[in-house]
C-alpha cells in the first residue's frame, strides 16, 4: 500500500514537473534571465505591497529580460511612487500601463478565458509564452514571443474575442544571449 502511495506521489510531481518543463521550453529566455525576471518582479511587487499599494488598486509587475512593466489601475497620484518604486530594482526600463478606473457590461474573467483559449488555438502561436491583463474590455498582452509574426498572431486572436475594446502589445523577440 505505502508503495502504492509513493509511486502515486512520484507520478503526480512528473506530471507537475513536465507542465513547468514544457512552459519553460517554450519560454525563449534562457533559465538564468527567466529566474532573475521572477526574482525583480517579485521583488518589485513585494516593495509595492509594502508601500501601500494595496488600498483598492491593483498594480502587476511583469519582467522581461529585466524590463518591468507596470500594469493596473492606480490613482494618479501613487503612479510615479510606483515607477520609482520599480526603478530602485535597477531593471533597464519600466513601462507603466495604467487603466482608467472603468465599468464593463462583460465579465473581465470570461473575456480573459475566451482570450486564453483563442490564443491557444491559434495556428502558429505559442500562447504559454503570453501573460495578459484584462480591464473593463482592454487587454494588454505581454512576453517574450519568437517573431514579428508570433506577436501579429497573438493581436489578431485578441481582437477577436468579443467583449475585448483594445489591445496593447508589449510582447516582445528574444534578446541574444539572454
Amino acid at each position: 500500500m505505502r508503495r502504492n502511495s509513493v509511486f502515486l506521489l512520484l507520478a503526480f510531481i512528473c506530471y507537475c514537473l513536465n507542465g513547468c518543463a514544457y512552459g519553460l521550453y517554450e519560454d525563449q529566455r534562457l533559465m538564468d534571465t527567466i529566474v532573475d525576471d521572477n526574482a525583480m518582479a517579485a521583488a518589485i511587487k513585494s516593495d509595492l505591497l509594502k508601500a501601500d499599494f494595496s488600498g483598492g488598486w491593483a498594480v502587476s509587475v511583469y519582467s522581461y529580460y529585466r524590463n518591468i512593466f507596470l500594469v493596473g489601475v492606480v490613482p494618479e497620484n501613487m503612479r510615479q511612487k510606483a515607477i520609482e518604486t520599480a526603478r530602485r530594482h535597477k531593471p533597464y526600463s519600466v513601462t507603466p500601463h495604467w487603466f482608467a478606473p472603468a465599468q464593463s457590461k462583460d465579465s473581465d474573467i470570461e473575456i480573459a478565458a475566451i482570450l486564453r483559449k483563442e490564443l491557444i488555438s491559434t495556428k502558429g502561436l505559442s500562447s504559454t509564452r503570453i501573460d495578459t491583463e484584462v480591464n473593463a474590455g482592454r487587454v494588454v498582452l505581454l512576453g517574450v514571443v519568437k517573431d514579428d509574426e508570433e506577436k501579429r498572431l497573438a493581436v489578431q486572436a485578441a481582437h477577436r474575442v468579443k467583449g475585448v475594446r483594445s489591445v496593447t502589445s508589449f510582447l516582445m523577440p528574444p534578446q541574444r544571449g539572454q
